[in-house]
């Protein structure tokens, strides 16, 4: 029996080291805040867009680790909200899908509210406001009581408060009865906050997580912490290891995440940042769950982020390539395009080109936009000079923080560079532009933000352009195709690739 037993171990652990591996970020660029939920056989996540339309993006997986962007819940804002989209919560309910997001209020608080979808790839219709206080309200996170009844656990806002419980009903789509508290800040690793909030019902107890600390002002010092309780509404005890989820092996600021079942093993969908990555970009992790002897959870890797685990379904991952092409050869903008929120650019997509039009304004280009999900990367744009009508300034661009736009731009057989922030333009020198039909502009983007900026007439020979004001700045996420002035552009293709 002991020669038996011998041999078991021996082969369970050829079985784990020949089983298929994933590896960290399961779903590259900044995606923060993430949802997951199971919806038969496939999984289908989204994560916080704040100011960036399409609101809240659909990625679809069948094993959790190779993610397709499918679509997005909303095409535009809802009348009621003003921006800031984030925290999105994706569940099924009686038929339904149902995407719990915040958003901010025109009158001024944080609300949160709903839409609605027969299939998490749309379309989608906006149910309104759910719950709204004077205070403030985010961070919903949907859960099913043991009597079938459904629940919306949520943080209020304001100093000191934290996690809260009420029923949702799925008739008026809004939260009805009392108020439930469930769990506040008084420990010294939350920093006065509580706020993600997820729940799963193991073994006869819930178990709350819940991230605190600093998410996204520097130093940031998010964590993931737990508390369980004998019923969803309580009282919940904390483990006393929290947080069980921190910064270490090369990632930061873990917390904010989703549960989901894969099979018998429970995992969490989650945002960290790579250590040394000056962008701040929030990329999608998955990090095992495992349950110790004395009932308490453990994330990751002895409560750090794992680089690479065992891949949940038995899945091969598709190593990701980074970065993007896309040679406009649909009838629309493929998914992973966006754009500013309240500023909808005019485009149209066909016959293998995207057709832009400017806005008409030196200060504000008209642009769209995707993540380059690299940190060092170059981007070129082909341009047909066809294309080009009125005094269009067409360019390639790089995109952030904040609302800075650096760019390379060519106007009447001339390129220059540009740098747009809080409504001053920094132009460059004016060089002429190689000879050529379709002239390719390019950017590379070095670690710490650096830009060169580089054009081709051919497509095979590129001669250096002077980046001038756009040279230097912080790390940029999308690259942008842009049209500034009057008249409008098209864009034969365009590539991201990391350098």
């Amino acid at each position: 029996m002991a020669f038996a037993c011998v041999m078991l171990a021996l082969s369970s652990s050829a079985r784990a080291a020949t089983a298929p591996t994933f590896t960290n970020p399961v779903i590259p660029g900044d995606h923060p805040d993430p949802t997951v939920m199971r919806d038969g056989g496939l999984f289908y996540a989204s994560a916080t867009s704040d100011s960036w339309a399409p609101i809240f993006p659909i990625f679809r997986s069948s094993d959790l680790v190779n993610w397709t962007q499918v679509g997005a819940v909303l095409p535009r804002a809802p009348a009621w909200a003003t921006g800031s989209f984030w925290a999105p919560e994706l569940v099924r309910w009686n038929g339904r899908v149902f995407a719990f997001y915040s958003a901010t209020e025109r009158s001024g608080p944080h609300c949160i509210g709903v839409a609605t979808a027969r299939r998490p790839e749309g379309p989608w219709k906006d149910g309104g406001r759910v719950l709204c206080r004077s205070i403030g309200a985010i961070d919903p996170a949907p859960v099913t009581d043991t009597d079938g009844s459904h629940w919306l656990v949520y943080r209020a806002m304001g100093p000191g408060n934290g996690l809260w419980a009420a029923r949702f009903s799925l008739r008026i789509l809004r939260l009805v009865g009392p108020r439930y508290p469930l769990l506040f800040p008084d420990q010294p690793w939350e920093r006065g906050v509580v706020e993600g909030p997820t729940v799963a019902r193991v073994g006869g107890l819930w178990y709350l997580f819940y991230a605190g600390g600093s998410c996204c002002s520097p130093p940031c010092s998010y964590s993931e912490g737990v508390a369980r309780a004998p019923t969803l509404r309580g009282p919940y005890l904390k483990d006393p290891g929290n947080p069980l989820l921190r910064s270490g092996n090369g990632w930061k600021c873990a917390g904010h995440g989703t549960l989901v079942w894969a099979g018998n093993e429970l995992r969490m969908l989650h945002h960290a940042t790579r250590q040394g990555d000056r962008s701040g970009r929030r990329t999608t992790m998955l990090d095992p769950i495992a349950f110790g002897a004395d009932g308490w959870p453990q994330i990751g890797g002895d409560g750090e982020p794992v680089e690479e685990g065992l891949s949940p379904m038995g899945a091969l991952q598709t190593p990701s390539a980074g970065g993007f092409s896309d040679a406009f050869d649909g009838t629309s903008l493929a998914p992973g395009w966006e754009w500013p929120l309240f500023r909808p650019p005019a485009v149209r997509v066909g016959k293998g080109s995207l057709m832009l039009s400017c806005r008409g304004t030196k200060l504000a280009p008209a642009f769209v936009a995707r993540q380059a999900n690299a940190g060092h990367f170059t981007a070129v744009a082909s341009i047909p000079l066809t294309g080009i009508r009125g005094t269009a300034a067409v360019g390639i661009a790089v995109h952030g923080p904040g609302s800075l736009l650096r760019a390379l731009e060519l106007r009447a057989g001339a390129l220059r560079s540009v740098r747009i922030l809080n409504g001053t333009l920094q132009v460059g020198p004016a060089v002429p532009a190689p000879p050529g039909p379709r002239p390719r502009l390019a950017i590379t983007v070095a670690q710490n933000g650096s830009l060169s900026t580089y054009a081709s007439g051919d497509g095979k020979t590129y001669v250096t352009v002077p980046a001038g004001p756009a040279a230097v700045g912080p790390p940029p996420t999308p690259v942008a195709l842009t049209c500034r002035g009057t008249g409008s552009a098209r864009f034969a293709a365009v590539s991201a690739r990391p350098a």
